[in-house]
């Protein structure tokens, strides 16, 4: 990872952290935060300690799980494409996801989880790289590969901000309230914040909040299982 992409994923890490405690109050105590790809716990242990919940995680690598339940955190080992979440609905107050639906080519089924362990009226933070960022523009304008989804590179989605927002507020069940662009090359992190709050769909990664609407069975997978039903080929089907 270069020094550049690793200071913008430390803004969007300061960007989430500040972000927490403006936004999610829950009804009672304590609040309980699920961090979706939480690595090794550092950052979970970090954003439930902003709104006083208890920390937990989704982690599939087992040293970093292993880091991140040492740390507190109460970690499931999952794989995000194929398992669901072990929790009942309506368990959690805050769902974060940052930096992890960019690497799945089965976003349906963990968008359908992430709404289903939400509480109604609860949150989601979600963040991916943004494939209309300014400086992928320039590259496809010069015949060059975007850095957000090399074909030797761990993406296998790209999003803009208004496809990730489209997305998540498919089949009307989360609600956007708050967007942010984070990073803004090649200008440095710090730089970079007012061009990224200005021209929020030119910045580097896409921030969004939403909020829990409506209950009502998850519309991601109504939509795979309507392609299905339609006679349409998936690279993905449920076991």
């Amino acid at each position: 990872m270069s020094r550049m992409c690793a200071a913008v994923l430390k803004e969007v890490h300061r960007t989430i952290t500040a972000l927490l405690p403006c936004n999610f109050r829950g009804p009672g105590d304590p609040l309980r935060l699920l961090d979706v790809g939480c690595w090794d716990g550092s950052a979970t242990v970090e954003y439930a300690r902003r709104i006083k919940a208890e920390a937990y995680g989704i982690e599939i690598f087992e040293e970093q799980a292993r880091a991140a339940g040492d740390r507190g955190v109460k970690v499931a080992r999952l794989d995000l494409e194929i398992e669901n979440f072990p929790w009942e609905p309506n368990t959690f107050d805050v769902v974060v996801a940052n930096q992890v639906l960019e690497h799945l080519k089965n976003v349906w089924l963990p968008m359908s989880e992430i709404y289903r362990v939400l509480r109604p009226g609860g949150h989601a933070v979600l963040a991916v790289p943004n494939l209309a960022s300014l400086h992928n523009r320039v590259m496809l304008a010069l015949g060059m590969q975007p850095t957000s989804i090399r074909t030797f590179g761990p993406h296998v989605r790209g999003f803009t901000m208004a496809e990730f927002r489209r997305l998540v507020e498919y089949g009307g069940v989360f609600r956007v309230h708050e967007t942010r662009g984070v990073g803004f090359y090649p200008l440095p992190a710090v730089l970079a914040r007012f061009p990224a709050r200005l021209f929020p769909s030119a910045s580097h990664t896409v921030l969004l909040v939403a909020e829990k609407t409506a209950e009502a069975p998850g519309p991601w997978l109504c939509y795979l299982q309507e392609q299905r039903r339609d006679g349409i080929a998936t690279y993905f089907e449920r076991p």
